[in-house]
C-alpha cells in the first residue's frame, strides 16, 4: 500500500520515524452533472458576478469572514506562516489516557500508521508500552499543513490513529426540546431486554453491506446492458495531488539514555515554579521544525 505521509512520532526527546496509511475509503456511489442533450459533464466555471467575466486561479484569493458580507484577503505567504514553516509535519504526543475516556462523537477519520524507517526500535517500543498500560496517545497532528488532535493506539502490528475534532467544534444536545412522557413500565422494560438479548452478536461489519450502492451499481448496469449510456466527450481533466513532503531523521545511538533523558526533563519541569493554567487552557502546540535534542528511534 502507497504511504500517504511519511513524518515522525515524537515520544519524549525520542523521534520515530513514521508513514501514514489510509485506514478507509468512501464507497458511497457518487453522481456527475451531465448535460443531458450531449451526455457531456458540465465544467463549474470561476465566474466573478461583479466583473461579469470568467476568472483564471492566480486571480483568486482566500478571504475569512469576518462580519456579514465582510472579508479579510490573506496571501499563499501570510497563511504559509500561520501554519508554520515545518512541512514534513509529525505527530508529536502531548499525553497518554484512556481511549474509553473520549467519545466517539470526537473521531472524524481513521488511518493506519507504520514503521517509516529502516528499522522498527522505536516504533515496537512505543506500541508495546501502550498495549501493556492499555493507553492511547493524544498528539498534535500535522499532516501537510492543518494540525489536529488524534488518538494514536496499537492495533496489531500496527498504530490505529483517529483524527479528532476539537472540542468547540461539537455541537452541544442541550438545547434540544425533549418532550415529557411517562416512565416506561416494568413490563415494557422486560419485553426490552428480550429483544436486546435475541439481537445480540459479536460485531461484524461484513454482515452489513452498503445495501443502496448494491442498488445503485445494479441498476447502472442493466443501463448499460439497455445501451442506455453516454459517452462524455470532454474528456477527464482531473489533476493528481502532489505528493506529501517527507520528514527525515538521525540514527537513535542510545534509546535507554533518551528515555531517561525524557523522564529527568519532566520531572525538572514539575519541580519547577507551579502552571496556573487557564480553565480551557489547550494541549500544548507541537514544537516547530526539528529539535536538536530529538533523535531518531529507529
Amino acid at each position: 500500500m502507497r504511504a500517504l505521509w511519511s513524518g515522525e512520532i515524537a515520544f519524549g526527546l525520542v523521534t520515530i520515524p513514521s508513514k501514514l496509511y489510509s485506514a478507509t475509503r468512501d464507497l458511497t456511489p457518487s453522481f456527475n452533472q451531465l448535460h443531458k442533450e450531449c451526455g457531456t459533464r458540465i465544467q463549474l466555471a470561476r465566474r466573478c458576478p461583479k466583473c461579469n467575466r470568467d476568472v483564471e486561479w492566480g486571480e483568486i484569493g482566500k478571504g475569512r469572514e469576518v462580519s456579514k458580507g465582510e472579508y479579510v484577503l490573506f496571501t499563499k505567504e501570510e497563511l504559509a506562516a500561520i501554519e508554520g514553516s515545518d512541512g514534513s509535519g509529525g505527530i508529536d504526543i502531548v499525553q497518554f489516557i484512556d481511549p474509553l475516556e473520549v467519545d466517539f462523537a470526537y473521531f472524524e477519520k481513521s488511518y493506519w500508521v507504520g514503521p517509516g524507517g529502516k528499522s522498527a526500535r522505536g516504533f515496537e517500543l512505543l506500541r508495546e508500552t501502550l498495549e501493556k498500560t492499555k493507553k492511547a496517545a493524544l498528539a498534535r497532528v500535522k499532516i501537510r499543513t492543518r494540525t489536529q488532535l488524534g488518538l494514536l493506539r496499537p492495533r496489531d502490528n500496527l498504530f490505529a490513529l483517529d483524527m479528532m475534532r476539537f472540542a468547540d467544534e461539537l455541537v452541544s444536545g442541550e438545547e434540544i426540546v425533549i418532550p415529557e412522557t411517562r416512565e416506561a413500565s416494568g413490563r415494557e422494560i422486560d419485553l426490552a431486554l428480550d429483544l436486546v438479548k435475541q439481537l445480540e452478536a459479536p460485531f461484524d461489519a461484513s454482515k452489513h453491506p452498503n445495501e443502496y450502492r448494491a442498488a445503485v451499481d445494479a441498476a447502472a448496469q442493466e443501463k448499460v446492458d439497455r445501451g442506455e449510456s453516454v459517452r462524455d466527450s470532454s474528456g477527464d481533466t482531473g489533476e493528481e495531488e502532489a505528493p506529501a513532503a517527507k520528514g527525515g531523521g538521525a540514527k537513535v545511538i542510545d534509546l535507554a539514555e533518551l528515555l531517561k533523558r525524557s523522564l529527568a526533563t519532566k520531572t525538572a519541569s514539575s519541580t519547577s515554579a507551579p502552571h496556573k493554567p487557564k480553565k480551557s487552557e489547550a494541549p500544548p502546540a507541537p514544537t516547530k521544525g526539528k529539535s536538536k535534542k530529538k533523535a531518531s528511534g529507529e
